[in-house]
């Protein structure tokens, strides 16, 4: 591919060496060898990905996984924007990856090949060596690549360059020697004098801090004397000065949804193994890993994700287990670890102050988590600069073993440089770079003091920011015991009113079956959603008795001709407005925030207990519960059946025939005790029988109890339980939400004792019982 550029050159070269041309062709043949050989090289050295640190088994070609990156298109998109703002955005808008759908990004091929000079910023792992590589890759494939200029790459290792002489024209001269070129001396210089290579400075912030400003120099020098050519340099943003006049500054974009997808999908396309390709294939790997890290609890994992770096650490860990850990304190582990030690390491940086001659690792970690759990207690994610040295120096000053050496401005810039573990977010303020890391520190920090954990729970049970927390929390913890009994017991706090009481009581008392095919759980689960359930149709039952009342012409004492001829129309919209009664509940929930709070299910039980609960996944939906609790028959006498079509008669009879069914099911359930449910098949069955004789004709009363009425009678539900408060029902659903986490927390936590499980479980959803033991 770099016959045409090469053409071009040694045409130049051989215009002053006298050569005979019986020597020509050996000349070509040369130089075709030596490009064949120059490509395989850049292959074999630079268009290969294998992360040790995330432990990737072999390398894999950079094609195959590649994800075109995005720049974003103002680097200094925030300078002009205040703290204050910015944090606004990143807690609310962006709560987990910092990426706005107001930055405008730019393809960075596309970027690449209008900038002659392009510096590009970010921070460690966001692929900035990747695209530098990739770049080459293309221009190596001439035409047939991406890249629109006609370039020889080279790239240029910056972390290389460690002594004060530095000469870049030899370092790509011995490129060319190496892979047999002709005359790579002359070579080097007619491809600098006609603007034919693309140099790639890789890594600037790799370079010793004492070499660095006599590196700059170096570069600025070379560029200026070879202006003709292309440029694309990387560097960290933290470490970056400036000093490149001649250069564009892009900042690498984080991934956006569509990249992390479509490099799961590229990485799991990439294996050698053709078997282990067909099947991930068939089995649709991929899509089950984007769709795993799309589910709620792993939206602080889908934040690494955007890291490429991360992002290849958990397409690992999927690849080996099929599945995202539960206990994602393990997994945060592994990825900090990579910022901290792990990645420099896998670089061989040439480190002047490594942060390891003021603390080891394990000390860093324990000044990183006070610093995370101290602002996040504060409800703080941005700081500066001066209260993060501050804060790193009252760390230092509180250990006895602090060495004197320890320098709180040195540490913070080895942070933020060679770690990359703070990022300055707007000029001046800065905040830990992925709010998972500071969760986790966080975490870590309540972990080791476990005095803390009474005082956590009593202040954030019901903070949604701190939800991820009690869950990491749980994850570290040796065993869960106490962190959870204190989070019951915070909870049953909430219920502790005499209306939530007596439901209590309901609740004990219908269930509690022994020789049932469900646990306890379940069985008051199912109870307490019967119970929201019916609470609902009792607000809007009473909104159809006054929608009715509201058309005197509808009253039963009216003839049939009166109906027929005065309320047929009235009678009709008011019916069908209700039937199929949930597909139009919207009307009666505007403004009233009763029926947002009982929306608050127990749907957690069905993850909880998979197998115990399948019965209602399968057969109880929320569609299911409404009707066959709706009653639009109460009103239904033979003039509406007179008027409306056999097409909707049948429709009423098909859905008491569901209903029947539904019943039954429930029964055979034995989630009730001494409830007879037959009294219900009764009751539908007797509204079946109504539908026929008025179909054929015949005058008869319609049954005079509603169906609402004869569930609340079966289910032992008087009027007074319905009087639960709006507040009752906010303390009620804080309830709940607090006690999903707790099973939540058991799910990830490392050990919990059977005794102090069961304990939790029995007293789950019995007010009383909670009461009692705390």
């Amino acid at each position: 591919m770099l016959s045409g550029v090469l053409t071009e050159i040694y045409k130049d070269v051989r215009g002053s060496i006298e050569k005979k041309r019986e020597k020509a062709e050996a000349e070509k043949a040369e130089i075709e060898n030596a490009s064949h050989q120059y490509e395989k090289n850049y292959r074999e050295r630079h268009g290969q990905v294998k992360v040790f640190c995330v432990g990737m088994r072999e390398p894999i070609p950079l094609d195959h996984v590649y994800v075109a990156v995005q720049f974003l298109d103002d680097h200094s998109r925030l300078s002009y924007r205040s703290p204050e703002e910015v944090e606004i955005a990143f807690r609310h808008r962006y709560r987990r990856g910092f990426i706005s759908n107001a930055d405008k990004r730019k393809d960075g091929t596309m970027v690449a090949n209008e900038k002659q000079y392009l510096m590009l910023l970010g921070g460690p792992g966001v692929g900035k060596s990747t695209f530098l590589r990739k770049v080459g890759l293309e221009a190596l494939k001439g035409e047939n690549g991406n890249f629109e200029h006609a370039c020889i790459p080279v790239f240029v290792e910056l972390k290389r360059f460690t002594a004060d002489q530095i000469n870049i024209e030899t370092l790509i001269t011995e490129e060319f020697r190496t892979c047999g070129y002709p005359d790579p001396d002359r070579m080097t210089e007619t491809a600098l004098k006609l603007g034919k290579l693309l140099i790639l400075f890789d890594g600037l912030d790799e370079v010793p801090a004492a070499n660095v400003d006599n590196v700059v120099s170096k570069m600025g020098d070379f560029v200026d004397q070879y202006s003709q050519n292309r440029f694309i340099a990387s560097c960290r943003i933290a470490a970056y000065k400036g000093g490149f006049t001649r250069f564009t500054e892009v900042e690498m974009a984080d991934f956006d949804d569509d990249r992390i997808e479509a490099y799961i999908k590229n990485w799991f396309n990439s294996t050698s193994d053709q078997y282990r390709r067909q099947l991930d294939t068939e089995m649709g790997t991929a899509e089950r890993c984007w769709d795993r890290l799309n589910e709620t609890e792993h939206a602080a994992t889908l934040e690494l994700a955007r890291n490429p770096l991360l992002l290849t650490l958990l397409c690992m860990v999927y690849d080996n287990s099929q599945n995202l850990p539960w206990n994602r304190a393990d997994l945060y582990e592994k990825a900090l670890n990579i910022f901290l030690e792990e990645w420099s390491a896998e670089k061989r940086l040439h480190q002047d102050a490594p942060i390891i001659q003021y603390l080891d690792i394990a000390d860093e970690k324990r000044m990183l988590s006070e610093i995370a759990a101290k602002n996040f207690e504060e409800n703080r994610l941005f700081f500066s600069k001066d209260e993060l040295i501050n804060q790193i120096q009252k760390f230092g000053d509180g250990n006895a073993n602090t060495p004197p050496a320890f320098n709180a401005s040195k540490i913070l810039e080895t942070i933020l440089v060679d770690q990359g573990l703070f990022v300055e977010r707007v000029r001046g303020s800065y905040s830990f770079s992925h709010l998972t890391f500071q969760e986790y520190l966080t975490a870590n920090y309540i972990v080791g003091d476990t005095r803390s954990i009474q005082g956590l729970v009593g202040e954030h049970l019901h903070d949604q920011q701190w939800r991820e927390i009690f869950l990491l929390i749980a994850g570290r913890m040796r065993e869960a015991d106490d962190l959870l009994i204190e989070m019951e017991v915070e909870a049953a706090k909430y219920i502790n009113t005499d209306g939530l009481k007596a439901l209590g009581q309901w609740i004990e008392r219908i269930t509690n079956t022994s020789n049932g095919q469900y646990d306890r759980i379940t069985q008051r689960a199912f109870a307490i959603q019967e119970y929201f359930s019916l609470q609902l149709m009792n607000k809007v039952h009473k909104e159809i008795k006054d929608a009715v009342s509201g058309h005197p012409e509808l009253e039963p004492d009216f003839s049939i001709d009166q109906v027929l001829h005065q309320g047929k129309a009235a009678y009709l919209n008011l019916v069908n407005s209700l039937y199929p009664f949930h597909k139009h509940f919207d009307p009666y929930m505007t403004n009233d925030p009763y029926f947002d709070l009982a929306d608050c299910d127990l749907s957690f039980i069905a993850e909880c207990y998979p197998d115990i609960y399948l019965y209602f996944q399968q057969n109880i939906t929320p569609d299911v519960v409404f009707e066959h609790q709706q009653d639009p028959y109460q009103y239904t006498d033979i003039s509406f059946y007179s008027v409306v079509s056999s097409e909707l008669v049948n429709i009423f009879n098909e859905e008491l025939k569901e209903r029947i069914a539904f019943v039954r099911r429930v029964e055979e359930a034995k989630i009730f005790k001494r409830i007879d449910l037959q009294r219900m098949i009764r009751r539908f069955e007797a509204q079946r029988e109504f539908i026929r004789v008025i179909r054929e004709g015949k005058f008869v009363e319609p049954p005079r109890e509603s169906i609402h009425n004869t569930w609340l009678s079966v289910l032992q539900i008087t009027d007074n339980m319905f009087a639960i408060s709006i507040e009752e029902m906010e303390r009620y659903a804080q309830y709940v939400q607090a006690m999903e986490l707790i099973f939540q927390c058991k799910k990830v936590a490392g050990r919990v004792s059977p005794k102090v499980w069961n304990g939790i479980e029995n007293r789950f959803l019995t007010w009383e019982a909670v009461e009692n033991e705390t």
